[in-house]
């Protein structure tokens, strides 16, 4: 079927249904309870912390840390409730009625889910920030400290692209595909972390390549070293891979999504 222009509002209005439904759903209460947590523990350590190494230390770390599992979780559970969420809710069935493309409308709540998702995430790294650039020992002054939020926003963005795609993929293919995308995110990419890992395995995961792009800045070396190996790749090749994974994954999905019936 030949694309229509005059369906645009119809994609984006699907895209709007979508917002709303993801920041409506219980999912966006155990992310913004994830997120209150890691403010509530850089108010706590603003004004516990005295010294100047363990504070300028502090956002790199909880960034690597615990927003590293919030993107994991938000990509998994919104990632795959793009599909499941319209299949339990009848709305699949009304949709595949409309004149409008199959791999359109599973595109145009992928974006939805992409932008929510960055905005939730975003928007609590930046108040973090906010609240450490408060403190007297923090260096290199307020901008730089912002823009390294942007940066480390960028790259959250970039992470929740690859993961989202490989959980829709999960969620046109699978049965359970939360349970499927926890054993990869949780499972998989912990194992290839693992310094016991050779550096060959540890290419087969998408942390290895996010992390290759990670701001080094306070981070300890040791710890990037024992995560990715003796010849991590250069960041131009990491880029490469992930948008290269994304496309392919996204394709992957759409193609699935197109071919398969599913039944109400």
């Amino acid at each position: 079927m030949a694309l229509n222009t005059n369906s645009f509002p119809a994609y984006f209005s699907l895209f709007k249904v979508t917002l709303r439904q993801m920041f409506w759903s219980k999912r966006t209460v155990l992310i913004l309870l994830g997120c209150l947590l890691s403010l509530t523990i850089a108010l706590a350590f603003r004004f516990i912390a005295r010294g100047g190494g363990t504070v300028n230390r502090f956002i790199p770390l909880i960034t690597l840390s615990l927003y590293g599992l919030l993107v994991n979780l938000s990509a998994i559970f919104y990632g795959t409730a793009i599909i499941s969420d319209e299949i339990d809710g009848k709305g699949l069935m009304y949709l595949q009625m409309r004149p409008l493309r199959k791999s359109t409308i599973l595109l145009s709540k992928f974006a939805a889910y992409l932008v929510g998702t960055v905005a939730l995430v975003g928007t609590s790294h930046l108040v973090l920030t906010g609240i450490m650039i408060t403190h007297p020992k923090l260096q290199n002054g307020v901008l730089f400290q912002l823009g390294m939020s942007l940066r480390y926003t960028a790259l959250m963005a970039l992470a929740l692209l690859v993961y989202g795609a490989l959980a829709t993929v999960l969620a046109v293919r699978f049965k359970n595909p939360v349970l499927w995308g926890l054993l990869f995110v949780m499972g998989w990419e912990s194992i290839t972390a693992s310094p016991l890992m050779a550096t060959a395995i540890k290419r087969l995961s998408i942390s290895h390549y996010l992390l290759t792009l990670f701001p080094r800045y306070r981070v300890p070396r040791s710890d990037f070293n024992e995560a990715l190996g003796t010849s991590p790749p250069s960041a131009w090749v990491a880029l490469l891979v992930l948008f290269t994974l994304t496309a392919v994954l996204l394709w992957l999905a759409t193609r699935i999504f197109r071919r398969r019936e599913y039944l109400m």
